[in-house]
C-alpha cells in the first residue's frame, strides 16, 4: 500500500474501529486488554497457531486479536493471541517468534511516542551498543529483527485499536 493510499484509507479503516484513547491506570499491574496492534506499515500485527508472526491487513482476522496484560510496574506486558494462545517473544538476536509458556523473553516495554503511536521494546534484550530491540513490521508484514530496529523507524510504530471482541468480554 503507498503512502498517498494512507491518506485516503486510514481515516476509513479508523471510522470502522474504535481507537483506544489513552488510559494510564493499566501500567500499575494486573490488567488485560483486548486490542489489535496496527502497524503505521498498514498491517495488523498477527500470531498463528504455529506461533508465527506477520501482518495482515484483514481488520476481521481472528489472529490479530490480541490480549495485553501488564506484568509488572513502567509499563512492561506481555502479548499474546487470543486464538492462538502464543505469546510474542524475543530472543538474544531480536527475532520475533511465538511461545506457548510465557518467560521473561515474552516482557516488552510499551512507550508512548509524540505521533500518538505506541512502540513495544524488549525489556531483556538490548542491541551490543545499549539501544533498545523492537517489535515491528516492515512494509510487506514481515517482522523485523530487533537489532534493525529504531524507535524513529515507522515499522515499530503501532496504534493499539479497541477490539470489537472487548465489548463480549464479561469480567
Amino acid at each position: 500500500m503507498r503512502k498517498w493510499m494512507l491518506k485516503w484509507n486510514l481515516p476509513t479503516l479508523l471510522s470502522r474501529l474504535y481507537l483506544h484513547t489513552r488510559n494510564y491506570d493499566y501500567m500499575e499491574g494486573g490488567d488485560v486488554r483486548i486490542r489489535q496492534l496496527f502497524s503505521r506499515t498498514q498491517w495488523f500485527l498477527t500470531i498463528d497457531d504455529h506461533g508465527n508472526i506477520n501482518g495482515t491487513q484483514d481488520p476481521t482476522n481472528c489472529y490479530s486479536i490480541l490480549e495485553i496484560r501488564t506484568v509488572s510496574e513502567g509499563g512492561v506486558l506481555a502479548i499474546k493471541g487470543v486464538k492462538s494462545q502464543y505469546y510474542i517473544s524475543m530472543n538474544k538476536s531480536g527475532v520475533l517468534q511465538g511461545k506457548k509458556t510465557y518467560n521473561e523473553n515474552c516482557n516488552f516495554k510499551e512507550e508512548f511516542l509524540e505521533n500518538f503511536f505506541n512502540a513495544y521494546s524488549s525489556a531483556k534484550w538490548t542491541k551490543q551498543n545499549g539501544t533498545e530491540m523492537f517489535i515491528a513490521l516492515n512494509q510487506n508484514g514481515r517482522p523485523l529483527r530487533g537489532r534493525k530496529t529504531k524507535k524513529e523507524n515507522i515499522s515499530s510504530h503501532f496504534l493499539p485499536m479497541y477490539c470489537r471482541e472487548e465489548e463480549k468480554r464479561t469480567d
